[in-house]
């Protein structure tokens, strides 16, 4: 049991540690895509989406992760019905140049 607990920080340290890499990587990541790209184009940039819901008009909005554990802002790609982007939403830090702080 001893060790249980220390195991368990690490963990749970380094799980913290993706998340805000993942985070930095999607910022960054998201000033590429444009509009008009497939979806396997997206995908390819982005990576898989955190979520996937249905969007009026037969199309579809990926989302992916943007912040810290206690202040996330989701970045948004949505496609038109035939799976082209039609736009492209990045959290307002979204710059890819600083990585997101509070994690």
């Amino acid at each position: 049991m001893r060790i249980f607990v220390p195991l368990l920080a690490l963990a749970a340290t380094l799980l913290t540690g993706c998340t805000a890499q993942e985070s930095f990587q999607n910022a960054e990541n998201c000033t590429k895509v444009q509009v008009g790209m497939s979806q396997q184009q997206v995908r390819g940039i982005m990576g898989a989406p955190t979520g996937e819901d249905a969007a009026e008009g037969g199309g579809k909005t990926w989302s992916y992760l943007f912040g810290s554990a206690t202040d996330t802002q989701p970045i948004r790609i949505q496609f038109d019905a035939s799976g082209k982007v039609s736009s492209a939403t990045c959290a307002p830090e979204a710059s890819g140049s600083e990585r997101p702080t509070g994690n």
